[in-house]
């Protein structure tokens, strides 16, 4: 193929990827099954995703600004909250309501997997405060390989089919990939042809979540078609996680700011809830759970519950936006 060609279809395939990737969602889904062919790529096409989203970050800037005293405390308690709270609220509630044992380790890894790079995209296309979301993706995928395996190991127990430190390995391996091919490609390219690439790039994006669609479809949509109450379960269930996180995340904050007043606007009411808010709500519902599908053994249940996620995934910026005009509007 030639080479400008190439770097058309790139461009093109960034600047259409909101057509693209549900179609490619649509067509994943009438694929035949490989019988787990395309599952060991899972963990290489993830690194590639998670490189191409950090690329595009001023990444010692994001650090450097992050370790502010007030700032780091603040990612600090968010990140830790989202890593570490987070799951063992989910994991209780999920015991207290009778939810069914195989779904237990669905929420479990849910809440364990850190925010997805791709939440900084979507505050940016909503107009919401990026530095915090920016701050907070890098601060939980740094600490989410030494939080959710044991976390989850704590929690789950026996059900846990691998041992906490090759998961921490596994994780740490796809993450460190993904930052290392984020830096190569800064050093190689340099800040300024990144930035007059940005639709390129995102082509990268684009092509390696279609990719990433092959190992997590294959063999969804027999498994729809043969138990269609479990699949809406899971679809039912991962749709509540993510926006249930996200609800609770803008209720939180609105009960805060009826106690307190975060800024003044022009029209010198009080903000109904503090600055970045928003964001960390987005954040708290989108989560990486292509991480653990990669690093964890292959489980059907756990391939259908991953594939539902990608419906909530694209309707995050829709709900989200609607969330936040009616808290403004509130």
């Amino acid at each position: 193929m030639n080479f400008h060609l190439f770097l058309w279809l790139l461009a093109a395939s960034g600047r259409h990827a909101r057509i693209l990737l549900p179609l490619g969602v649509v067509l994943a889904l009438l694929l035949p099954s490989s019988g787990a062919f395309f599952k060991p790529a899972a963990p290489y096409i993830l690194a590639v995703l998670i490189g191409a989203a950090l690329v595009r970050l001023d990444i010692g800037a994001v650090l450097k600004a992050a370790l502010q005293p007030q700032r780091l405390i603040r990612n600090f308690a968010i990140s830790l909250g989202l890593l570490i709270i987070v799951p063992v609220v989910f994991f209780t509630a999920a015991k207290w309501f009778g939810l069914p044992n195989h779904f237990l380790p669905l929420v479990t890894w849910y809440a364990v997997a850190p925010p997805i790079g791709t939440t900084i995209w979507m505050c940016i296309f909503l107009g919401f405060t990026a530095p915090i979301a920016m701050e907070i993706v890098v601060l939980t995928n740094l600490l989410a390989p030494f939080t959710g395996p044991y976390l989850g190991e704590y929690l789950l127990g026996a059900a846990v089919p691998i041992s906490s430190a090759m998961l921490c390995f596994r994780l740490g391996v796809i993450l460190g990939g993904g930052l290392l091919l984020a830096l190569l490609a800064k050093k190689i390219l340099g800040q300024d042809r990144i930035e007059s690439n940005r639709h390129r790039l995102d082509g990268v994006s684009t092509l390696s979540m279609l990719a990433f669609l092959l190992p997590v479809f294959d063999g969804i949509g027999a498994m729809v078609m043969t138990s269609p109450i479990l699949a809406m379960a899971c679809l039912g269930l991962v749709c509540g996680l993510n926006f249930g996180s996200q609800a609770l995340v803008f209720a939180g904050g609105r009960l805060l700011g009826r106690f307190g007043q975060f800024g003044r606007a022009v029209s010198v009411k009080a903000m109904p809830f503090p600055e970045g808010t928003r964001s960390v709500a987005v954040v708290a519902g989108n989560r990486n759970l292509g991480l653990y599908f990669a690093a964890l053994p292959a489980d059907p249940l756990f391939a259908l519950f991953v594939a539902a996620y990608q419906l909530p995934l694209y309707l995050t910026p829709m709900v989200a936006g609607w969330f936040a005009d009616r808290s403004r509007d509130a």
